[in-house]
C-alpha cells in the first residue's frame, strides 16, 4: 500500500486476496486503469498489484471537522468488456491530519462492491453498488505527481488544484544563491507528462533573502516527466535559468508496471 492505514486494514485486505494468488499478466489496455483520477474532493488511486489491481478511494465529507471516508478495493479486469471488478472492498470513517487521510479503527463495512470502467471521454467511472457515491461522475486523470521531491541542491513541490498543479522550484548553486520557479503546470494523459507554458514567476533568493523577483510571460516551456527509475526530470527550456533537474521520486512503493 502507498498510503499508511491501519494495521486492521491491511489484515482485512490480505484475508480477501484468494483472487491474486495467481501470477496473471495483465493486457495493455488494462493499463489505462493505472492513474490517479480526480472529481471535486473525490480522489481514485488504482494501481496494478499480484495479478488485478488496487482501487484507493478517498472522500471529504466535512472540512471543518476535517472528516472524510476512504475505500479500499481489490479488483480483477474483466476483458470481455473492458472493466475492474471487485473482489473486497472496505470502507472506512477517515480522519485528515496535516492533509493524509487516516483509516478509523473500525471499517464501516467489509463487503462492499463495486465495478471501474472508462469511458469514451477517457474518464473513470466508479458503480458503487453499496453507496451510490459516485453515480454519474467522471473522474478525470492526473498522474502520479504530487508530493516534495528532493534532488541534489533542489526541492520540486508538486500540488494538484481544481485542474491544473501548482510546481515551485528550489535550486541552490555554490554561492549560496538559490533561484525558485513556480509554474502552473496542465497534465497530458497521452504522454504522461507535466507541461508548463505561458507565465512563470522566477524569484532569486541569496543567503535567504529575496533580491530579485522576475515575472516571464509567454516564453515559458517546460517539460515534467517521469524516467525508467520513476524519478521526475525536469526540462527547462525557457530562456536563460537552469536547463533542468533531477528529484527522487519520494514514494519508494511505485508499482513496477507503473507508467508514473
Amino acid at each position: 500500500m502507498k498510503k499508511t492505514l491501519a494495521l486492521a486494514l491491511m489484515a482485512l485486505i490480505l484475508l480477501c486476496s484468494v483472487a491474486f494468488a495467481e501470477e496473471v499478466e495483465l493486457p495493455e489496455e488494462a493499463l489505462e486503469f493505472n492513474n490517479v483520477w480526480v472529481n471535486g474532493e473525490i480522489r481514485i488511486d488504482a494501481y496494478p498489484e499480484d495479478g488485478g489491481f488496487v482501487l484507493e478511494v478517498s472522500e471529504w465529507k466535512d472540512f471543518e471537522a476535517m472528516t472524510g471516508y476512504i475505500w479500499e478495493y481489490k479488483a480483477v479486469y474483466q476483458e470481455e468488456d473492458d472493466t475492474l471488478v471487485t473482489v473486497s472492498a472496505l470502507k472506512w470513517p477517515a480522519r485528515i491530519v496535516d492533509g493524509e487521510f487516516i483509516a478509523e479503527a473500525v471499517p464501516e463495512y467489509e463487503d462492499g462492491e463495486a465495478t471501474f470502467f472508462i469511458d469514451e471521454d477517457g474518464e473513470l467511472m466508479w458503480e458503487d453498488k453499496i453507496d451510490h457515491t459516485a453515480d454519474g461522475m467522471g473522474f478525470k486523470p492526473i498522474g502520479r505527481f504530487e508530493g516534495i521531491w528532493p534532488g541534489v541542491n533542489s526541492t520540486a513541490e508538486i500540488i494538484w488544484s481544481d485542474d491544473h498543479y501548482t510546481i515551485y522550484l528550489s535550486v541552490q548553486n555554490e554561492e549560496g544563491k538559490t533561484e525558485s520557479y513556480m509554474y502552473t503546470a496542465f497534465y497530458s494523459p497521452e504522454t504522461n507528462t507535466l507541461e508548463a507554458y505561458g507565465t512563470c514567476d522566477v524569484i532569486t533568493y541569496v543567503d535567504n533573502v529575496e533580491t530579485e523577483r522576475q515575472e516571464i510571460v509567454d516564453d515559458v516551456k517546460a517539460l515534467f516527466y517521469m524516467n525508467a527509475d520513476h524519478n521526475l526530470e525536469w526540462s527547462n527550456e525557457m530562456p536563460g535559468g537552469v536547463p533542468g533537474a533531477t528529484f527522487d521520486n519520494p514514494n519508494n512503493l511505485m508499482p513496477e508496471d507503473s507508467n508514473g
